[in-house]
């Protein structure tokens, strides 16, 4: 889903396109074609890479529309610097956007959204980056005078500015997805609390938000009726599987179960919620997983503690 965080990268990464385009423009005759590609190369791979996490970790579950998306934008930027050096550096620039692109896509797919919003704050500051090479790359000329000195800091003072707004833009805006993280975890937390009020039944939900479960540790009673729903609010599919000696009595709620004995299974789709009553007949502590592969291995285990 996009977002104020989502759209502030992309009209980041825009503006500094512009940027770079035009800069690009001004100094071309100041530096040689292998300088041109390798400046292409670098903002391309480091924009395409951006992009890629960034729709990666927000489209999970859609790894072919955010892949076709980052290679696009990967590529057009590539194409608009490097064009300004040459058919070689346009072909560059598509190429190595088409590459980080798809590779960005692939690994934000793979990751939490706390570690995308790392990764897309290297690869932005990476991107702006571009700039300083302007100012460090030698001029054909090779004059060393002070005309050259202050057209040298003009954009090293140019990349500072952008890249310190940039980045205090970027702080503000992971402020807003952790505000909103923190208000569903407090209302999960409300939801958790009225349901351990319940006497003759046990209402319990585990919802899976950012590749975890929330809570991982669920405490019940021998013989007392437990309703189990799995809540899923990631991008992706989810499941919960334990092994427990239960009595299941079935419900009227949507369920699925397997036919091995004492195998309690849910599975949830994203934004999708299951729910299965039973009954556990034997105390003990007994370990849910989830069996969706690389889930369980990202941290998605938790523990049913039956008194």
């Amino acid at each position: 889903m996009m977002g104020f965080y989502q759209i502030f990268i992309l009209a980041s990464l825009t503006v500094l396109t512009i940027l770079v385009l035009l800069i690009s423009r001004n100094a071309k005759n100041q530096i040689n074609s292998m300088q041109g590609m390798m400046i292409t190369m670098f903002f391309s791979m480091n924009t395409g890479l951006t992009v890629g996490i960034l729709f990666g970790a927000s489209l999970q579950g859609d790894l072919f529309f955010s892949t076709i998306l980052a290679c696009i934008i990967g590529s057009v930027a590539g194409v608009l610097i490097g064009s300004n050096f040459g058919v070689l550096s346009a072909l560059e620039g598509v190429m190595t956007g088409l590459m980080s692109g798809m590779m960005g896509a692939m690994l934000g797919e793979m990751i939490n959204e706390n570690q995308s919003i790392t990764l897309v704050r290297i690869f932005l500051f990476l991107s702006i980056s571009t700039i300083f090479l302007f100012a460090i790359l030698p001029r054909k000329n090779g004059k060393e005078n002070l005309q050259s000195k202050w057209a040298t800091l003009k954009p090293l003072l140019l990349g500072l500015f952008i890249a310190s707004y940039f980045l205090g833009g970027v702080t503000f805006a992971e402020k807003q997805v952790k505000i909103k993280e923190r208000l569903i975890h407090n209302n999960h937390s409300h939801i958790i609390t009225e349901d351990k009020q319940a006497i003759d039944s046990k209402d319990i939900t585990i919802q899976t938000i950012d590749m975890k479960y929330t809570p991982t540790e669920i405490v019940l009673e021998k013989d007392q009726q437990v309703s189990l729903t799995l809540n899923n609010q990631d991008n992706i599919e989810h499941d919960i599987e334990v092994i427990i000696p239960n009595l299941n009595e079935g419900t009227q709620l949507e369920h699925e179960h397997s036919s091995k004995e004492n195998m309690i299974h849910l599975h949830a789709q994203s934004k999708e919620i299951k729910s299965i009553r039973f009954t556990p007949t034997t105390t003990g502590s007994f370990e849910f997983v989830c069996t969706v592969p690389g889930h369980k291995e990202s941290g998605m285990v938790g523990k049913i503690i039956v008194k």
